[in-house]
């Protein structure tokens, strides 16, 4: 049996990076290999603390000193792949991982390319995305990504990233949740569309400027006016694909003072959000993977489009009659990636 590293942010309490994660595990198994989950990257605040220091100011300052990021993360993957065993290939991915821009993750994706050929360990990346900011930072990146066997991104301005500004030609297929359903069919489970689901995430003046929404009362009356009105009495469940997140108290405050039927349910796992989305009507947010996920259990999907990446989703994604389409070609990424890891 093959053993395989499955590397990415599953491990983190965005339900969004534990669905990439599942797809990845499930679909491995599928193929009789055992897929090993193990962490991108651990967020620089949770590694050291200081009782002086509770803004955490050291630790976040410490994201800009490359050599310091590059001294930790070296130490904690060489411990991963000592811990690990042996293993037939890894696989980094999916999710936003080629951000330059993200001073936590550029120092994680060169290190790991470092590592896993020192250890004599092929490596494929799937199903990315990220940004390009020229520099040092953009320098690393080209080197580790030309050391991988194989490389897939989930949107074509990634690909065109890859192509223009890393001279790479990477393969594109959506993101690999669309994949969830159809290895998880049990999880279909329709039931009454009794719900309308808000995910939003926090308002940000700079981010939401692109929808003329200039402070928070104007985001509030987007969010009201957005969802449906035709039943008052409609339950409006207003969420997160944060576990964490606490957001979604005060956006269900708004919106009842709006006169909606809103009500918070935070802390949701996986499983639990599936379980609301098998009944729910019509589907708000801000969070692409909730968009994603929505499409695969029936929802009417609606996606916040306050990032560039959501309004695309809007544009290339907003019909149901085209979700089969669309799965096909994120399973077909995924066997790609099998191919590629002669994992048979």
């Amino acid at each position: 049996m093959s053993r395989i590293l499955l590397i990415n942010q599953g491990h983190t309490d965005n339900l969004g990076d534990q669905a990439i994660d599942a797809v990845l595990t499930a679909f491995l198994r599928e193929r009789g290999a055992e897929a090993i989950s193990v962490p991108y990257e651990s967020y620089v605040e949770g590694r050291v603390h200081f009782g002086f220091d509770r803004k955490q100011i050291l630790p976040r300052t410490a994201r800009h000193l490359s050599a310091v990021m590059d001294h930790w993360n070296r130490a904690r993957i060489r411990g991963i792949l000592n811990d690990s065993g042996d293993v037939s290939a890894a696989v980094l991915g999916g999710g936003e991982l080629l951000s330059v821009s993200h001073l936590g993750f550029a120092s994680a994706l060169p290190v790991w390319c470092d590592e896993l050929a020192a250890h004599g360990i092929p490596t494929a990346i799937t199903g990315v995305s990220g940004d390009f900011v020229a520099g040092s930072r953009a320098k690393r990146f080209a080197r580790a990504l030309r050391s991988c066997r194989y490389i897939s991104v989930r949107d074509h301005n990634t690909e065109q990233i890859m192509r223009d500004d890393y001279g790479i030609r990477a393969a594109y297929h959506p993101d690999v949740v669309f994949s969830y359903a159809r290895l998880f069919p049990e999880s279909v489970r329709p039931q009454p569309r009794n719900t309308e689901l808000c995910v939003p995430v926090r308002f940000d003046g700079n981010q939401f400027a692109s929808m003329g929404l200039h402070d928070e009362r104007s985001y509030m009356d987007y969010l009201a006016t957005a969802l449906p009105h035709g039943d008052s009495a409609v339950p409006v469940f207003v969420t997160s694909t944060v576990e964490s997140e606490t957001y979604p108290d005060h956006v269900s405050r708004a919106l009842r003072a709006r006169g909606l039927q809103a009500s918070a349910h935070t802390g949701l796992t996986l499983s639990e959000f599936i379980e609301v989305l098998n009944r729910t009507s019509f589907l708000l947010s801000g969070r692409m993977h909730a968009c994603i996920l929505g499409l695969q259990y029936g929802c009417d999907v609606h996606a916040i489009p306050y990032r560039e990446k959501l309004a695309v989703f809007a544009e290339e994604y907003g019909s149901v009659a085209d979700f089969e389409r669309v799965a096909d070609a994120s399973y077909a990424g995924l066997e790609e990636l099998a191919a590629a890891l002669e994992v048979r």
